[in-house]
């Protein structure tokens, strides 16, 4: 018995009417009374983020067009052509993939020697073009005449990902529509439908989860959906099923992680990493995972209640509590970084070591509020005028303490050490530090001739953990402060060269006057040339010399 084919859950629960679109109900609304009032566009451009219903709403839009009972709003479902149409099948609904199909021939070949002859068997014929941006400009071009002035029984539908690679020419002479990402509630709703019309069951925390990772896409719900129903066994769905069927990182891995963070536990910080390394999981994921983290723990700690509904009220509360703990600035500056530490992913051979670094160094961070500054210089003790026995002490040097000194020395003569921030960022030397400042205004005149002008005579003072910038002119300071982008390149080329990335840099202008300019040269003279008498005369002067007579033969 040859069996039946599978067909996919967002095929199968593809939209056949406009009242089953899903979220676009200000696309459907304009559409449905365009068409009872006959006032239909002949080109429409639907723009949105994948997955959001662009292709079923031109279908839908084709399958209203030539409805046996239409054009109307509402079509059928039941006549040829609507059938044709939601089959695929349909001869004068021609749907084009721009993405493989890109030149002008394609173009030439499939839209404009076809557009001018009437439908075969339809009202309308329509040329739905998917991912039109992809076209080429030649193509574009092609195009624009037959959009602009199109025959009476066509239609266009183009949809795109990426309107601003559609040339204005283009989206001028199209009706634009937007479409919108589905909200966490209303994809849970959907996939709840789904999953009784199919005869399963699942948590209402797991279908959170897949709306969750949907990100806003009808079409990946229902995809990521079934990926989780192929994984299952027998019974309900349940969240550490989504967990597992979708490589998810658990929202209390995230928490435990953060936690760890928080506490400066790097040892804990590497036995979560590994443990999630065990399971599987990209460090590329768990990355993104944590920034996505960190982001709902700074909304969190700025409103402090889920107005997308998207966390369950019990992690909220214990999201809010910890975003409390950490806060904004902290959480700000390791989503930054980390999404630096993403882009190096990319292009490391070894991500997972990119991620350790970037986690031991957040796990060994100063605490907040810790300043670091350089040791005070002992101060002169005040000393009594010697007097007798004292006197005679003060004259014999004292020898050197032993480790073990007979009575303790007064507290004061003994400075507490400074708390450092961490072992890469330990204070260093003025004088190094300027030798490394030099080299890097070497790479600098390469990269930023103008950058590096300004930067002429600039010298680097150190104290303790904050560097100083004495710029040699107060032009090339206001250069650097005009805008807080060039400001902020200038602090990430100071702390780069000197190898302390967390370190508060501060720009000055030097307080001592730029030497002079020397005085130019005066100018060289040259000497008149000399010719006939006045060269005789100044070779006779030159050498005492004196006229001798030839005499002939």
């Amino acid at each position: 018995m040859r069996g039946v084919a599978y067909v996919s859950l967002y095929r199968k629960y593809r939209a056949q009417r406009f009242d089953e679109l899903m979220g676009q109900s200000h696309v459907t609304t304009t559409l449905r009374n365009a068409i009872q009032q006959g006032r239909l566009a002949h080109a429409y451009l639907f723009y949105g983020p994948r997955g959001t219903g662009k292709t079923s709403t031109a279908r839908l839009l084709a399958k209203a067009l030539n409805c046996e009972r239409g054009p109307t709003p509402d079509p059928c479902n039941e006549c040829r052509f609507c059938r044709a149409i939601q089959a695929g099948t349909s001869v004068d609904v021609i749907e084009m993939d721009a993405a493989s199909e890109t030149s002008i021939e394609d173009v030439r070949t499939s839209i404009i020697e076809n557009a001018k002859y009437p439908p075969m068997e339809a009202r309308y014929k329509v040329y739905i073009i998917d991912e039109v941006h992809d076209l080429s400009a030649k193509a574009f071009d092609a195009l624009l005449k037959t959009i602009e002035e199109p025959p009476p029984h066509v239609i266009f539908v183009l949809a795109t990902t990426e309107l601003h690679r559609v040339p204005p020419t283009i989206r001028s002479r199209c009706q634009r529509f937007d479409f919108h990402r589905g909200t966490i509630a209303e994809i849970a709703k959907r996939l709840q439908q789904v999953i009784e019309a199919e005869g399963l069951q699942a948590e209402p925390a797991a279908i959170h989860l897949i709306a969750r990772a949907a990100d806003g896409s009808w079409r990946d719900a229902l995809t990521a959906l079934e990926q989780v129903i192929a994984f299952s066994e027998e019974g309900t769905i349940t969240p550490q099923t989504v967990y597992n069927a979708l490589g998810m990182l658990e929202d209390e891995t995230l928490m435990q992680l953060t936690d760890a963070l928080l506490e400066r536990d790097a040892g804990k910080v590497l036995n979560l990493l590994e443990t999630q390394m065990l399971l599987g999981r990209e460090p590329r994921v768990l990355a993104e995972s944590l920034i996505q983290h960190w982001r709902a723990l700074v909304q969190a700690a700025l409103h402090a209640q889920d107005r997308a509904d998207i966390y369950d009220p019990t992690l909220w509360s214990a999201m809010v509590e910890q975003a409390r703990r950490a806060g904004i600035p902290r959480l700000v500056r390791w989503w930054e970084q980390m999404a630096g530490a993403l882009g190096e992913m990319r292009t490391s051979g070894s991500p997972r070591t990119v991620l350790e670094l970037y986690l031991l160094r957040f796990a060994t961070e100063p605490p907040a509020g810790v300043v670091v500054s350089p040791a005070p210089p002992a101060a002169p003790r005040a000393v009594a005028p010697p007097t007798g026995d004292a006197a005679s002490a003060t004259a014999t040097p004292s020898p050197a303490p032993s480790a073990v000194s007979q009575s303790p020395a007064p507290p004061t003569t003994t400075p507490p050490p400074s708390p450092t921030p961490s072992a890469s960022e330990a204070a260093i030397d003025t004088a190094y530090a300027n030798q490394l400042w030099h080299q890097r205004l070497e790479d600098l005149k390469r990269r930023s001739p103008l950058g590096s002008a300004h930067l002429r005579d600039s010298r680097i003072v150190v104290e303790g953990n904050t560097v100083r910038l004495i710029l040699a002119s107060q032009l090339a300071y206001e250069f650097f402060k005009q805008t807080a982008q060039r400001e902020r390149n200038l602090i990430h080329e100071v702390r780069a060269a000197l190898g302390m990335p967390n370190a508060p840099v501060k720009l000055e202008v030097s307080s001592e006057p730029r030497p002079a300019e020397p005085p130019p040269a005066p100018p060289t003279v040259e000497p008149p040339m000399l010719e006939d008498e006045a060269l005789l005369d100044a070779i006779r002067q030159t050498f005492n010399g004196y006229e001798v007579e030839l005499e002939q033969d």
